[in-house]
Parts: C-alpha cells; sequence; structure tokens
C-alpha cells in the first residue's frame, strides 16, 4: 500500500540524487522457473500464466515498453541485444559444459546451514552407492568423490 509507495519513492529519490542515475526499483516479482529440478510447478499452475508473466509482466520486459514508449529505445535494438544476450550466453554455457561437472557429493552441501542427520546419511548413501556401483555411472566426467 501506502508505505510501500513511499518507501519506493525515498529509497528510488536517495540512490538517484546520490549516484546521478536512473533507478530502477521492483517491488512484485513472479518467479517464473521451478523452485528446483524436483520442482514441477506445472502442477499448481498453468503454463499460460507461466508465459503470460515471463512476456507480458516481467520487469524487463516492462522497462523496456516504458524506454520505447519515450523514444529512448527500440524494437530493433531490443531484439539485437535479446540476441547478443543469448550469443554470449551460449557461448558461456556452451564453455561450461564443456568442464568436469561438481563432485556428486556436494549436492548435499548448504542445503542446510550445518547438515542435518538426514541429509548426512542420504550423503553417506549415496558415497557408499557410488563406490559400489561407480562403474555404472559417467563419474570421469565430474570432479572426484573427496
Amino acid at each position: 500500500g501506502r508505505h510501500k509507495q513511499w518507501y519506493q519513492r525515498r529509497v528510488r529519490g536517495a540512490l538517484a540524487l546520490e549516484h546521478s542515475c536512473p533507478v530502477l526499483v521492483e517491488l512484485m516479482t513472479y518467479r517464473v522457473g521451478h523452485h528446483s529440478t524436483s520442482d514441477d510447478s506445472t502442477a499448481y499452475r498453468s503454463i499460460d500464466e507461466v508465459n503470460y508473466w515471463d512476456r507480458e509482466d516481467s520487469p524487463v520486459g516492462r522497462l523496456a515498453k516504458h524506454l520505447i514508449a519515450r523514444d529512448l529505445w527500440s524494437t530493433d535494438l531490443e531484439d539485437a541485444y535479446a540476441k547478443e544476450c543469448r550469443k554470449e550466453i551460449m557461448t558461456a554455457f556452451g564453455r561450461a559444459e564443456s568442464e568436469r561437472g561438481p563432485n556428486p557429493l556436494w549436492m548435499f552441501d548448504d542445503v542446510y546451514d550445518s547438515p542435518s542427520p538426514h541429509i548426512t546419511e542420504q550423503r553417506e548413501q549415496l558415497r557408499e552407492h557410488l563406490e559400489r556401483y561407480g562403474d555404472n555411472y559417467p563419474l570421469d566426467k565430474y570432479m572426484p568423490l573427496d
């Protein structure tokens, strides 16, 4: 409500004055992707809903529309920039894919501030499994188990 609007104006104004630059403040966001690789968000929201937020109402898209409406940007510039960004991302993605993957046991790190007993148990079970059946997995594509 009013408090958020006041805060937004206050922060935006202070940053703009201090740094003599434009400031974009986004107060509401929408998670377009899944929470994790095990989450299928289409089970609780429609693809149409996700596409709407991704294509029609994303903060970046709104900013582009705003700049285009004020003749500070154009659809041609937007398309060229998007193409350039995609190329840069795909190049980085290709480089990353050519590297060895992380140690599979690392997936248990940083789940909690300190490992819970069930996480410690699962990590040890995976270690034992990979030591026993590791020949059945492409472990050469990953960093060695610690």
